[in-house]
């Protein structure tokens, strides 16, 4: 993109441009497909560029000139094939594993309440499975989730009942004939698992927050004010989700104990 001789555009978040929000649905969709595909934030920022540079020399929406936006960032990536990022399923990665421990250690929490080993057998183990399946196969369910708010909310719906009967399954089957005493004590696994839910938490936060100057979806154009708000903000945002399981960890423990 031209600029003028001599001046160095400071990077600049793509959502900061009159010309995103003006078309915020369909640059959405572009940024997100691309995102999904592990694009780094800076080739993205590129050829959003491009496509500004473009609509504003010929004044044509981006509808209009590149068509349908999912399209057009499968065509330009298939074409360029820059370098990949893995941050996607690293989070689902961590994610997935935050709540399979929370299951385990709130159910532990349970058992050492209540005197009683923790114990599990087939089903439950299944459905342990299934929660992290699902999990993990977010990043590819989320295009046409986003696509459909309403599908997005039903599965979400859907995840949540699928985490909540495994959890109520497991505490529901411990001590059967046919479950399987887990020979460590329920206190040891309780506490261990808030740890590991602990430490996953921050490698999550340093995916999301650690390099994010690097990998923030800029624009190669000329800044527009109040360029850097957005990045100020991306170390306080992330920790809105970092937090939720630790924090639904200490509020099941804490309900359990109470009451257990």
């Amino acid at each position: 993109m031209s600029e003028s001789p001599g001046v160095q555009a400071a990077p600049q978040e793509v959502w900061e441009r009159p010309f995103v929000r003006a078309h915020q649905a369909w640059c959405s969709a572009f940024v997100l497909e691309l995102r999904l595909r592990d694009v780094p934030g800076p080739v993205i920022g590129e050829r959003l560029g491009e496509v500004e540079g473009h609509c504003t020399e010929t004044g044509e929406p981006p509808s209009a000139a590149f068509g349908d936006p999912i399209d057009y960032a499968r065509e330009i990536d298939a074409e360029s094939s820059p370098e990949r990022v893995s941050g996607v399923w690293t989070i689902a990665a961590l994610g997935a594993g935050q709540v399979l421990a929370m299951l385990v250690g709130t159910d532990a929490i349970r058992n050492w309440v209540s005197g009683e080993p923790l114990t599990y057998n087939l089903v439950q183990l299944g459905c342990l499975a299934v929660v992290a399946a699902a999990l993990l196969c977010l990043p590819r369910v989320l295009r046409p989730l986003f696509a459909r708010p309403w599908v997005l909310g039903t599965a979400l719906f859907a995840l949540f009942a699928v985490v909540t009967a495994a959890g109520v399954g497991a505490a529901a089957a411990s001590g059967t004939s046919s479950a399987i005493v887990v020979p460590v004590p329920p206190a040891v696994i309780a506490i261990g698992l808030f740890v590991v839910v602990l430490a996953l938490s921050w490698l999550e936060y340093r995916e999301l927050t650690g390099d994010s100057a690097d990998d923030l979806v800029t624009s190669p154009l000329a800044p527009e004010p109040r360029a850097n708000t957005a990045a100020q903000r991306s170390g306080w945002s992330a920790l809105v989700p970092v937090l939720m399981i630790p924090t639904y960890y200490l509020a099941m423990g804490i309900v359990s104990w109470v009451f257990g």
